[in-house]
Parts: structure tokens; C-alpha cells; sequence
């Protein structure tokens, strides 16, 4: 499974408080992870950040918006989430859809910004839902705008693997 958190438009935006230096670079990389998890059919699974200010209206921001290059696919679940990290009830239908319908996949791969937060929460929820699955994050598939190299450092200490492209 590839999990692919909070790519959305704001943080290619230099004047958005979101913005993240290089974004547009990391976007190339996670379109060309997200490739190849579509051609070896991985599941994949994408989150969007939310203010809880917006949860429930129904037209949201264009900054809110996963990022084009990103688009999903008909067969791909985006989940919006209202505070760091995937909301547990989300957890228990991923697992029940995931694991029942394609149990030789127990590798779970992070990619996305805020490895400090978002990552690393998500991360968390994923493990507790899915705990024999070993998980990986590849440190050119992520990127924050603070704490990043301590946040890898922390990563491992749940057993996550660092990988390199």
C-alpha cells in the first residue's frame, strides 16, 4: 500500500503559510512512486489535510485540493482528515478492505509532508490498524518545514524502515 499524506495545492504557494520549499520537486517524486505503485497495482490511499472550520461545507478551497500531478483515480480512496491523522473508524474500513482483498501486500510506504507531524501520526494510526505490516518511508518521498532529520530519527524507533530511492 502506498499512503501518499497531504499533497495538496497550498504548499507550492510561496505566500501560503503551508508552503513547503521544493514542494513542486517532491510532487515529481511522489508522481513518479505513485506511478509505479499504479503499474504493480498497489493499493493506494490518499489523505487531505481539512480545517476543521471547513469540515462539512460543501465547496472547499481550490488550496485544499490534492495536487493535479497527484489527481487519484477512480480506484484510489482519498480521506480527509480533520486533525493530524486518519480518524479511526477510517482505519478499521481501510483494514477491512485492504487486508481482506489483498493479503499477500503487508508493506505499508509513506510519502507526503509534515514527517514531523502528519507523517508520523498517520504512520502511528496505520501501525496500530495493520500490525504485522512493515512500514517504510523513503526520506526523498517526504519533507517538512522543520524537525525533519529528528522526525526520521523517531521514525525508526517504531520500526520503520528508511529506505533510499
Amino acid at each position: 500500500m502506498l499512503v501518499v499524506i497531504d499533497m495538496q495545492n497550498h504548499i507550492l504557494d510561496p505566500e501560503s503559510e503551508f508552503f513547503i520549499p521544493h514542494s513542486d520537486q517532491l510532487s515529481e517524486r511522489i508522481a513518479r512512486r505513485l506511478e509505479e505503485a499504479r503499474e504493480k497495482n498497489e493499493y493506494v490511499l490518499f489523505t487531505r489535510d481539512i480545517p476543521i472550520e471547513c469540515k462539512d461545507k460543501e465547496e472547499e478551497r481550490e488550496d485544499l485540493q490534492l495536487i493535479s500531478a497527484l489527481s487519484p483515480r477512480e480506484n484510489e480512496r482519498v480521506i480527509k482528515k480533520y486533525y493530524f491523522t486518519i480518524p479511526p473508524e477510517t482505519l478499521v474500513e481501510i483494514k477491512q478492505g485492504f487486508f481482506e482483498s489483498k493479503e499477500e501486500q503487508k508493506e505499508i510506504e509513506l510519502a507526503g509532508i509534515e514527517t514531523n507531524l502528519c507523517v508520523l501520526s498517520n504512520l502511528i494510526g496505520l501501525q496500530s490498524a495493520f500490525p504485522e505490516a512493515d512500514f517504510f518511508v523513503n526520506p526523498d518521498l517526504v519533507s517538512s518545514r522543520e524537525h525533519e532529520d529528528i522526525a526520521l530519527e523517531l521514525l525508526k524507533d517504531f520500526n520503520v524502515a528508511i529506505t533510499e530511492s
